[in-house]
């Protein structure tokens, strides 16, 4: 096969799960060669004219990312940085966030603004009752997949409905998902918020208030499934890559 049909997926670090996964995609999918490669050396073949992906470069911890959505005025929830401020956030349950890089829920402690003395966090944040909560992934301004955390049938732990986690029984599904209105579109908002091309995007409901606010952008999400083949077509349509036949 030419070379000149090679197409390469900037990352680093090169093994990153995420690229990993979308090179079997599309490997599968494509005639063309695909390869991972540092940023550098990508830019060195896309100077040369081969199609280059990159997937981001610099990932906006928790702190960055809300002070991007508040910034172009994406609704998320309240936060401080400290925990004088966060005495002043005037909600009845507080998040702390030990660690501004975590996944899956980790380092989130749950307590009460009337405490006397408040965990030490980098961030804090307002905890807003939730109806539902959905994971919407963009890319390229578009929303390519949806789901819902729904609580897994037949799981025995302790449940915490608040945190909506795999240790808390939740999962991600797609049969029948209906997202209110303006969901899709303040999941896109968010992901340009931060200067990503792509993202996903985990987006609470609050019925009350018939208002979504958007928790986090996750630049690298894990790729499986019907999620990694809605990946690699978008990669395949941005890109023109002839599919295989």
């Amino acid at each position: 096969m030419p070379y000149s049909k090679s197409f390469f997926i900037a990352v680093n670090p090169i093994g990153s799960g995420f690229a990993k996964a979308l090179q079997q995609a599309l490997k599968e999918r494509v005639d063309n060669k695909v390869f991972r490669a540092l940023p550098q050396r990508a830019a060195q073949k896309a100077a040369l004219g081969r199609l280059c992906f990159y997937v981001t470069p610099r990932v906006l911890n928790k702190v960055e990312q809300f002070h991007a959505f508040t910034r172009s005025n994406v609704s998320c929830p309240a936060f401080a940085l400290n925990a004088e401020a966060a005495r002043g956030l005037g909600c009845r349950t507080l998040f702390a966030r030990t660690t501004i890089t975590g996944t899956n829920g980790r380092g989130i402690v749950e307590f009460e603004s009337s405490a006397e003395h408040y965990p030490v966090a980098p961030l804090y944040t307002e905890y807003i009752p939730k109806k539902a909560e959905y994971r919407f992934h963009v890319f390229g301004g578009e929303v390519i997949d949806i789901q819902q955390k729904r609580k897994k049938q037949g799981f025995d732990g302790e449940r915490d409905t608040r945190i909506r986690n795999v240790n808390n029984g939740y999962v991600y599904c797609r049969d029948g998902v209906n997202p209110p209105d303006g969901a899709s579109a303040l999941a896109i908002a968010a992901v340009a918020a931060c200067g990503y091309q792509y993202g996903a995007v985990d987006v609470i409901y609050n019925e009350r208030r018939n208002q979504c606010y958007v928790l986090e952008v996750n630049s690298r999400p894990g790729l499986m499934g019907t999620t990694l083949a809605k990946y690699a077509n978008a990669v395949i349509k941005m890109f023109n890559l002839k599919v295989k036949q």
